[in-house]
């Protein structure tokens, strides 16, 4: 039954109230009490005192049967039960009333307690003398019946005060609610949502201010109502845009639960990546699509992402929905949707990318083996105003200059002959009508015609001359744009002097061979147009390698500058859109807390992504450059060795990825050194590389560790090694061999640990050590001078 307010009052009030009289009550009685036992106490004196007087004329006559008249009449007067008399000596001289055996001596008198009874004693005095002991006990009957009194007017009292208080509780509480009526009915009209009820208001008391209260609450609740309609058409406007935006984004995005891995939203960047359209894939798990293809993988990045809450850029494999794999680098966030976490994934397939750096990194060892074996070449490049940016060893051999002298410090000027320099400067005004100088002497025509092809004398550093034959090309970007000369020449000297001296000998011998030496000048002319030919044809080939390797090198800069970029764009556009409705909210004055919140969260968020995607096109940008400048110039310089290694490993990190092989590198801090990194990189890539290509072969996991340490002051020793097959006794002593390989004819060229053994040996002036055994992995062991010998 449910009770008004009004009857809770009474009941609630007649409560306490029953409460608090009984605890009235209960402390009355218990007051009583203890005056009922004071009153029982001055009843025993009394009546002790009233018996000593009556006692004394009987005693002194020693006439017992007048004392035991005297008990008898008190009996029926003071409610006496018993009395005991004893005399001086303890001895019974009268008794009356006792119930059992009577006590002759004082000592055996016990008194025993008795709810119906109250035992005295008192001393009997005769003319100031003590004459005995007087044992007598009372009825309790008047003091049970005060207590029935007392308890009667006690129940009757508490029960008025109980009605008067609830006939005037009720007359109370009706008064008090005789208002409640009313704004109950008006409070349950605007729960109900009638928000224009109004309540008539009068006076200032409680009530009235009760009313005004919800007066006041319905129009602050209409205007809210009409607020949160407005606020609900601008959310179902900014999710259409962010569907658009979710839908638009070309790469696999999809939103999944994290309680039980079911999708809830996919783009069509996951169709086109996986085959399985979004309207399927909704209300289903991954692993229900089974579209991860190493479940190992799988468990790793789920584990990261559920420590840390994001994750980014992790490599690894899918499966398609007709069966194919393909390579993708996924990106994931935790976020919080309805106080439930959720999964945020992006894949971006890399697949064909991979395919091209493999097929770059192939390009780029061949074009390396070719220039590194190409020591009788002089091989220069420029940038396009003439400063040297490259110096191979052949130019080395050649001019007797070290790298580490002319790269990015001279120009080609410095080994040209003056007066050659001179006559080609005239040949070039009387051609083109104007004066040139500097680097457009040796590349004018190089430009107007592709490549030129012209004998220059070369002199060395010692002073002497060489005759060369120089082959300038001007290398162009992918827009035409000239980006420096490469200059590629051969020592024609021996080749001319061999000419002057068959000259001369022809002269002497003319006249008497004259058909054999017009023979071997006809031989002669057809060699040196053959030995033209394959000098055409070598620079050439060495010029496409070149080009197709800075084409392929410039290429993996874009598609690894790609992603981060592409992030940078995709949050800018993203907030570029969210400033506008931001400002436009603000015009409209419909600017809320909860708005400018989600604001500058997705700002947080989106700054977040965009510094890291910057970050990491930096570090790209940084370290492509570091490693093409020391491989391409070779030069001599001061460097860190763990800084040097870490930038070439992250030149690597690409083809890394795509193998499920681990390198680990532990190179401690401050080894410093004085040598060539360009030589030291390469000699680290061809050890990664041939462990690549032969340590893990049948294999699909593998360990390769790169370490180094300072041997003594001088010599630092590095040391890779893998896990893998190992190499077997019978090949061991020949792996150093040029063109040695066991994969000829799979893309193996031999050259690899060939090459390394001769920049470590020579360039870097170190020695180099190999421990293999079949099925046990293999180590190399380099020991390098932290100061390198002078080059070659």
């Amino acid at each position: 039954m449910k009770l008004s307010l009004r009857w809770k009052l009474v009941l609630g009030s007649l409560l306490v109230e029953v409460v608090m009289l009984s605890f009235l009550v209960t402390n009355s009685l218990r007051l009583n009490e203890a005056h009922l036992q004071q009153l029982a106490g001055l009843r025993l004196r009394e009546v002790s005192v009233l018996l000593n007087a009556s006692l004394g004329p009987s005693l002194v006559q020693q006439d017992f049967a007048s004392v035991t008249e005297v008990f008898r009449q008190s009996r029926s007067h003071e409610g006496i039960t018993y009395f005991l008399l004893y005399d001086r000596q303890g001895q019974l001289v009268a008794a009356d009333g006792w119930q059992g055996e009577v006590p002759q001596k004082r000592e055996a008198m016990r008194l025993e307690s008795d709810a119906h009874r109250l035992d005295s004693q008192v001393d009997i005095v005769l003319a100031g003398q003590a004459y005995g002991t007087l044992f007598f006990g009372m009825s309790t009957g008047f003091l049970d019946r005060a207590r029935a009194d007392l308890l009667t007017e006690s129940l009757v009292i508490a029960g008025m005060e109980v009605l008067l208080s609830l006939i005037c509780l009720a007359a109370l509480g009706t008064w008090l609610t005789r208002h409640l009526k009313t704004l109950e009915q008006a409070a349950t009209a605007i729960s109900a949502g009638q928000f224009d009820v109004r309540l008539p208001v009068s006076g200032e008391d409680e009530l009235s201010v009760v009313a005004k209260a919800l007066n006041r609450m319905g129009e602050e609740l209409a205007s809210e109502m009409a607020a949160l309609r407005h606020s609900e058409q601008q959310q179902r406007e900014a999710a259409a845009r962010l569907q658009a935006v979710f839908d638009a984004v070309p790469d696999y995005l999809s939103l999944s639960r994290v309680s039980d891995g079911r999708i809830l939203k996919a783009n069509g960047g996951f169709a086109q990546l996986t085959g399985y359209e979004a309207e399927y894939a909704v209300g289903r798990t991954t692993v229900e699509l089974g579209i991860w293809a190493n479940q190992a993988h799988r468990e790793i990045w789920i584990s990261r992402l559920m420590n840390y809450g994001s994750l980014a850029d992790y490599q690894t494999s899918m499966r398609t929905r007709d069966g194919r794999l393909v390579v993708v680098l996924l990106s994931a966030k935790m976020l919080n949707i309805d106080g439930a976490p959720h999964i945020v994934a992006l894949c971006k397939d890399i697949t064909e990318r991979l395919q091209v750096e493999a097929r770059i990194e192939k390009a780029r060892r061949d074009l390396q083996a070719v220039l590194d074996a190409a020591s009788e070449v002089s091989i220069i490049a420029t940038d396009p105003e003439g400063l040297i940016t490259m110096f191979n060893r052949g130019a080395e051999k050649l001019l007797g200059y070290s790298a580490s002298d002319v790269v990015g410090k001279q120009s080609p000027s410095l080994f040209h002959d003056k007066g050659e320099m001179r006559e080609r400067q005239q040949e070039l005004r009387a051609r083109y009508g104007s004066e040139l100088e500097g680097i457009s002497l040796f590349t004018a025509l190089a430009m107007e015609q592709g490549s030129e092809i012209r004998n220059w004398t070369y002199i060395r550093c010692d002073g002497s001359k060489k005759t060369v034959s120089l082959a300038v090309t001007a290398m162009r970007d992918e827009s035409g744009t000239v980006k420096g000369f490469l200059g590629i020449g051969r020592d024609i000297t021996p080749q001319l002097e061999a000419e002057r001296a068959l000259e001369t000998l022809n002269n002497e011998l003319e006249q008497r061979v004259t058909e054999r030496t017009a023979a071997l000048q006809k031989a002669n002319q057809e060699l040196a147009d053959a030995m033209a030919q394959l000098r055409f044809a070598q620079d050439e080939l060495v010029r496409s390698e070149k080009m197709t390797a800075l084409g392929n090198m410039v290429a993996v800069v874009a598609h690894e500058l790609n992603t981060p970029i592409g992030n940078s764009l995709t949050v800018a556009s993203t907030m570029f859109d969210r400033s506008g409705e931001l400002a436009r909210a603000i015009e409209n004055n419909q600017l809320k807390k909860s708005a400018l919140q989600d604001y500058l969260a997705a700002a947080r968020d989106g700054n977040d992504i965009l510094l890291r995607s910057l970050r990491r096109a930096s570090e790209l940008i940084t370290n492509f450059k570091h490693v093409a400048v020391d491989q391409t110039t070779g030069q001599r310089r001061r460097f860190d060795l763990k800084e040097v290694v870490e930038d070439m490993v992250s030149v690597l990190s690409p083809m890394l990825r795509k193998t499920t092989f681990r390198l680990s590198v532990e190179i401690p801090d401050g080894i410093q050194m004085d040598s060539f990194p360009g030589p030291l990189e390469q000699v680290v890539t061809n050890l990664i590389t041939n462990a690549l290509a032969h340590a893990f072969d049948q294999r699909s996991d593998g360990l390769m560790r790169l370490s180094a340490a300072c041997s003594d002051e001088h010599t630092v020793t590095l040391v890779f090694c893998d896990d893998g097959v190992g190499i077997p006794e019978e090949h061991l002593s020949r792996i150093f061999d040029p063109f040695f390989t066991t994969k000829m004819g799979r893309g193996g060229t031999g050259l690899g640990l060939n090459i390394v053994h001769n920049i470590v040996t020579k360039t870097l002036g170190g020695q180099l050590e190999v421990k293999s055994e079949a099925g046990s992995g293999t180590q190399f062991t380099l020991r390098l001078p932290l100061r390198a010998p002078a080059a070659p």
